[in-house]
């Protein structure tokens, strides 16, 4: 059943920028580019997560950051209402050493997928050998979930850092699905959903998605490879406001309407790309949900 969800658009909000809420954050710990041994995500394959540079200007204090996962050669994913225009540099880093080998190309295109918040482009130059494209993670859900937890997930965004270098504004954190969403709409866009439990304290590293972060990919251990799941879409409340959740565009659901704009665009289908080393990320979140819970989502650009 198709459920409409009212809420203020962020667009006439008066919001500052923001970052990712990540529990016990650290520089050395969450963010890629400090290149600490202790950060948590260090043993996984990151080269195909970028941020693009744009002159967009959504909301007061956006700095045209817009995500960027790559799921081919030279297709990615992104947030249709954040996404990066035509023309946009973007840079990857081969490692998580802001020093060592990137490559810089541009945005080309970049099309809608329905009427959904998933927006499919493609570079200007594929990515050269060396350089992470993601598969799919292939567990398509149907319906409305409620209390189901699903993978352990690795989650991106803005950091609290303050990063000169836009590309390299990049944290990460961790959470769980627990609630499945079929046709949500917000904001103008309606697709299927997934959400993860904001728990306050939370467990080490627990995420909740802010201002910057809208695009920006979760990912999931598959088999030893790191997969994309979804793109980070709205924020809301449940519980009568007691809840904070943070929802991403499920792209398992989509997996044939991604591969066609893909293949449309004359490059490969998305595969599995580079290996990505396994790690043991954090223990499972024990996230329990309601039956049924009333949501008020916003996007969260």
């Amino acid at each position: 059943m198709l459920r409409t969800i009212f809420l203020g658009c962020l667009l006439t909000a008066s919001n500052s920028f923001a970052a990712i809420n990540v529990v016990g954050f650290t520089t050395e710990t969450n963010d890629r580019f400090t290149n600490d041994p202790t950060f948590f995500a260090g043993g996984l394959d990151l080269s195909g997560v970028g941020l693009a540079e744009t002159t967009s200007n959504a909301f007061a204090g956006d700095d045209g950051g817009r995500w960027v996962t790559m799921v081919s050669q030279n297709a990615f994913v992104s947030a249709n209402h954040f996404y990066p225009s035509n023309g946009s540099p973007v840079t990857f880093y081969q490692s998580n050493d802001p020093l060592g080998a990137s490559f810089t190309t541009t945005i080309q295109s970049s099309s809608r997928v329905g009427s959904t918040d998933i927006r499919v482009g493609v570079l200007t130059d594929p990515l050269p050998v060396g350089y992470a494209f993601y598969s799919i993670w292939d567990v398509p859900v149907a319906g409305d979930t409620r209390g189901v937890l699903g993978p352990n997930l690795l989650t991106f965004g803005r950091s609290p850092t303050n990063f000169a270098d836009i590309s390299q504004d990049m944290a990460v954190g961790y959470n769980q699905f627990d609630i499945y969403y079929s046709d949500i709409s917000v904001s103008g866009a309606t697709g299927d959903a997934a959400a993860m439990v904001f728990d306050s304290p939370g467990l080490d590293f627990e995420s909740q998605f802010a201002l910057g972060d809208s695009g920006a990919p979760a990912m999931v251990l598959a088999g030893g490879e790191l997969t994309i799941v979804g793109v980070n879409w709205f924020t809301a409340t449940i519980n009568g406001g007691a809840t904070d959740i943070s929802g991403v565009s499920y792209l398992p659901n989509y997996q044939t309407e991604i591969d066609a704009l893909v293949a449309a665009s004359a490059v490969p289908v998305p595969e599995p790309g580079f290996g990505s080393l396994g790690m043991g990320l954090v223990a499972m979140l024990y996230l329990y949900a309601s039956s049924r819970r009333q949501v008020l989502p916003k996007k969260i650009y």
